[in-house]
């Protein structure tokens, strides 16, 4: 008991002794804040699809006059060369189906063919082209058919005097100067009509802008693509299907709107899509606190119910969030009441640092900065007299003025993420998202401020919104 007077009395004349005079303690050494845990890497996919009847409709545009001309061509004509006049007109509909990752193609049309020897010979036929395209992506983002097939012909009669012949066997005699150019043709049709390309810049363009997911706060998704990726082509339900897939490292931004890029970024070249979309995503979402609105928080808590230590008043009138890399520092200017001046003329004042740890209670939805205590730096007389006054208490009793309730804050943007990415608009390129689940948050700090983490997991995918 004796003890513990005489401590009181030193901890009094040292408080008297710095009374109505500043002082304060060095500040501690900070190391960087822990940096922010790293985004997850997701695919964005998007399904480009052509229907067989659009193929089809395509083609018959592009035949509608006719499908070969030629004049005055040198052609084998059994044992000698001779001069073709030829002209192929269709005479019915495109037929066009996809299936087993390849385009067939029937063509009927009417032939009219006149041969030059040493006399001329004319004869009129009819005819279907049969040919199959297999698909490819080039580097160049331009589709790559390569068709295949075969002509089939009626029997009409060429008669050069003693030489006679049938078309077919014109037709089959020169298959690479009658078939080839015409699969070549067929190649370029359906190239054009299947344009790859265009697609791919509207959903990489897309991937740089930010897109809204919240109002109050205000947050943003920012995708931040790295790569474009596009499957094999492929046929489904009678159409080519082609999946282009964008790998980004999302997470959301609270605040104002992040500037979008200035001009279009160029379009990469093709990486493989090797495993068929899923559509999984994933991407973070932080909840920050800034440090200016927790001080001010914590200031004002302390303004309404001032801390008393063993009997004594403390009086806080600033109070700075410092970070560092194991910790933060709670610098805090303060003063500490003598009980027998009403007037305060003679309280202690001074800067003081106390060091504590943040940590998040999922359960009750809050951030707090535990295990307040001195930093061992900080030798200063007033904080040495308070650790003779009151012990640890002073860090116990500042540790319930450093809580953060951030439950409803989360609570609001998760439900605004979800109702955003369910909306789709009607036209454009859009993002539309069904979020299964949110991570249970984990907190880090940086130079801002206190940063809860979580992560959304569900499906997403990019939906064009246009017809080829």
């Amino acid at each position: 008991m004796r003890q513990r007077i005489h401590h009181r009395a030193t901890a009094g004349f040292l408080l008297f002794g710095l009374a109505a005079c500043g002082f304060n303690a060095p500040e501690p050494k900070r190391t960087p804040p822990p940096p922010a845990p790293p985004v997850p890497l997701s695919t964005l996919t998007a399904t480009f699809i052509v229907k067989a009847s659009d193929i089809a409709a395509a083609l018959d545009a592009k035949t509608k006059d006719q499908i070969a001309h030629l004049k005055n061509a040198l052609m084998d004509c059994a044992i000698a060369k001779c001069h073709l006049d030829l002209v192929a007109t269709r005479n019915g509909p495109v037929a066009a189906n996809a299936e087993n990752g390849r385009v067939a193609i029937s063509l009927p049309f009417n032939l009219s063919a006149d041969i030059k020897l040493k006399t001329s010979a004319h004869s009129d036929a009819t005819g279907t082209i049969n040919a199959v395209a297999s698909l490819r992506l080039g580097p160049d983002w331009r589709l790559q058919p390569n068709t295949q097939g075969s002509v089939s012909l009626s029997n009409g009669v060429l008669k050069l005097g003693p030489l006679s012949m049938t078309v077919t066997q014109l037709w089959n005699s020169n298959q690479d100067r009658l078939s080839a150019p015409l699969f070549r043709a067929f190649d370029r049709y359906i190239a054009s009509d299947i344009k790859v390309k265009p697609q791919a810049q509207r959903l990489w363009h897309k991937a740089f802008e930010p897109f809204r997911v919240a109002k109050k706060p205000e947050a943003w998704l920012m995708l931040a693509p790295e790569r474009l990726r596009v499957g094999t082509p492929q046929t489904i339900d009678n159409a080519v299907v082609l999946s282009l897939g964008v790998d980004v490292r999302a997470h959301v931004i609270v605040g104002g709107k992040p500037p979008a890029p200035q001009k279009d970024p160029p379009l990469p070249a093709p990486a493989p899509l090797s495993a068929a979309p899923a559509n999984s995503f994933r991407f973070s979402v932080p909840m920050l606190v800034p440090y200016a609105e927790a001080e001010k928080l914590a200031l004002q808590r302390l303004h309404d119910r001032p801390l008393h230590v063993k009997g004594v008043l403390v009086k806080f009138s600033e109070l700075h969030i410092l970070p560092s890399g194991q910790d933060v520092i709670v610098k805090a200017r303060f003063c500490v009441a003598q009980g027998w001046d009403p007037f305060s003329w003679f309280d202690s004042c001074g800067t003081g640092y106390l060091r504590g740890v943040p940590q998040f209670d999922a359960k009750a939805g809050i951030i707090r900065i535990a295990h307040v205590h001195y930093d061992v730096a900080t030798a200063d007389m007033l904080l040495a007299a308070m650790r003779l006054l009151a012990g640890d208490e002073l860090g116990h009793e500042l540790e319930q003025k450093l809580v953060f309730k951030v439950s409803g804050d989360l609570a609001k943007l998760e439900d605004q993420i979800r109702a955003a990415l369910a909306k789709s608009p009607s036209r454009g390129v859009s993002i539309v998202g069904n979020v299964i689940s949110f991570s249970a948050p984990t907190l880090t700090w940086t130079k801002e401020g206190f940063l809860a983490f979580l992560s959304a997991t569900g499906t997403v995918k990019a939906d064009l919104n246009v017809k080829p």
